[in-house]
């Protein structure tokens, strides 16, 4: 049986003040303003944060990753520098990981805004190097050691994008490193 190179994938999440904000996308709630009922004051628009933006676009990415591929690949979602899942397939479920995420909160206005993501890429590639069950299963030339971090963040300029590559870029080479250190 072949597996694809890339069997993982890492979501990395940014809980930075800018995630606190609106993204001014309305969410439809009340429906008595529908009907135009005479006398009855239409409620306040509610809208969505960048935090709650984020959280949906990955959801929406898991359902179809699930559903194109199941149990063939595995996705695991982090923040700064908490996992919220594990590679075990019955962590591998889109309620497991919104329970989680409802642990985790909202982002607050006052968090810091790089540490969050520094530490999570940092943590991404961490867990990219733990093995997933269908690793330790099969040969290790036929399923190799690779995925991919998908990071929802913000970058206010080339340099911070590059700073951030950068410190995936480190943070593979130190792991690398460590695990031809202990094939010695």
């Amino acid at each position: 049986m072949s597996y694809p190179v890339e069997h993982k994938t890492v979501f990395v999440l940014d809980r930075g003040p800018l995630f606190a904000r609106s993204c001014k996308q309305s969410i439809e709630y009340d429906v008595m303003s529908k009907t135009k009922t005479p006398g009855i004051i239409p409620a306040a628009p509610i809208t969505k944060s960048m935090w709650t933006c984020n959280v949906e676009t990955m959801i929406e990415y898991m359902r179809i990753v699930f559903d194109i591929f199941p149990a063939k690949r595995t996705i695991r979602v982090v923040v700064g520098d908490e996992t919220l899942n594990e590679w075990q397939q019955k962590d591998q479920n889109i309620q497991q990981v919104m329970l989680a995420l409802g642990q985790v909160g909202p982002p607050g206005p006052k968090a810091k805004e790089d540490e969050n993501v520094i530490r999570g890429l940092t943590q991404a590639v961490q867990v990219l190097c733990d093995p997933t069950p269908l690793q330790q299963e099969e040969d290790q030339d036929l399923l190799q050691n690779k995925g991919r971090i998908i990071c929802l963040t913000t970058v206010k300029s080339e340099s911070q994008m590059r700073a951030y590559e950068e410190c995936v870029s480190d943070a593979i080479i130190q792991h690398n490193q460590l695990a031809e250190d202990s094939d010695r």
